[in-house]
């Protein structure tokens, strides 16, 4: 695949069958439910206009729509539709093992469906990628400024990261777009840990610290035992709990490198095998100012704010 080939986009379209954290004693309201669905912008629902802005941007092809037929059907004609209906790292495994079956070698990119993407912005960030790719994961993170920057949005908890060494901190969102080379991933462990990231996505970083780690270990742990009694070096449960801690802690002080945080996400998410076939390879976190790609639509308040309504289904 070249530097410029168009990867295929898998836009995540499954349910919050519960609401999203939120601070405590907020007035705000939260959306359930498959938003991409049931929330309507000028008429149009969601999930149209995201499908629509990711072709305007011409920077997919195809693109899949990977949620359940009884919901996305009418909304699916011009994409492939995925059927899948479980989890969200179970629609992520589902997706990514039938697109990678499709299109075996290449890249994957992933977006949720309840953002509105700019297609301009999806632009230059995919631009970036393509300056950066070969990768191994490519996560872009957005900068935010102040609360007004946010509207609505303000409420989300933001993460200091240090772009260089000597730098002073800047405060980031996570983007809702991801690539990903599956042949070089730990999908079992990764399917697991999106499921994790986003069931505790908005909550403090010492709490999913902790919910994280207790539910990876034991897996890790029968991982590594299965590795020892074939011989091979178990080095999962060491890399990842070394990582995730290292990152809570800077995350906690304020000091996180950016540089750390790919490395500790590239020794927890990439198979040994293929860091060492592939020493050069990265995982690459750019931090961006593409805002739309951080504002998500948890809350009815957010909705709002892109005036976007709530039907009564």
């Amino acid at each position: 695949m070249t530097a410029t080939s168009k990867l295929p986009l898998i836009v995540l379209g499954g349910s919050d069958r519960k609401p999203a954290g939120l601070p405590q004693g907020a007035e705000l309201h939260p959306v359930q439910g498959y938003k991409a669905a049931s929330l309507r912008v000028a008429g149009r629902p969601l999930m149209e206009l995201v499908l629509e802005r990711s072709r305007a941007s011409g920077e997919f092809r195809p693109i899949y729509l990977a949620g359940p037929r009884r919901v996305f059907e009418p909304l699916s004609a011009d994409v492939h539709l995925i059927d899948t209906d479980g989890s969200f790292g179970d629609n992520i495994q589902r997706a990514l093992t039938e697109v990678v079956d499709r299109h075996p070698g290449s890249a994957v990119a992933f977006m949720t469906s309840d953002i509105l993407p700019d297609p301009g912005g999806l632009r230059r960030v995919m631009a970036a990628y393509h300056r950066q790719t070969p990768c191994d994961l490519w996560f872009p993170l957005v900068r935010v400024g102040d609360d007004d920057a946010l509207g609505a949005s303000g409420w989300k908890p933001r993460y200091g990261i240090v772009p260089r060494r000597g730098q002073a901190a800047v405060e980031v969102l996570p983007g809702h777009l991801l690539v990903v080379d599956p042949q070089a991933m730990r999908l079992g462990l990764a399917y697991r840990l999106f499921q994790l990231a986003y069931t505790t996505r908005n909550r403090k970083v010492r709490y999913r610290r902790n919910v994280i780690l207790s539910a990876l270990v034991p897996g890790m742990l029968w991982h590594d035992l299965l590795h020892l009694l074939t011989l091979r070096p178990p080095l999962m449960t060491w890399s990842v709990l070394r990582g995730g801690l290292e990152v809570a802690a800077g995350l906690r002080r304020g000091d996180l490198t950016l540089e750390a945080l790919e490395r500790a996400l590239r020794f927890a998410g990439i198979k040994t095998s293929h860091r060492r076939r592939h020493p050069e390879r990265r995982v690459i976190l750019p931090i961006t100012d593409e805002l739309s790609l951080a504002l998500d639509i948890d809350t009815e308040e957010e909705a709002a704010a892109m005036a976007a309504e709530l039907s009564p289904s």
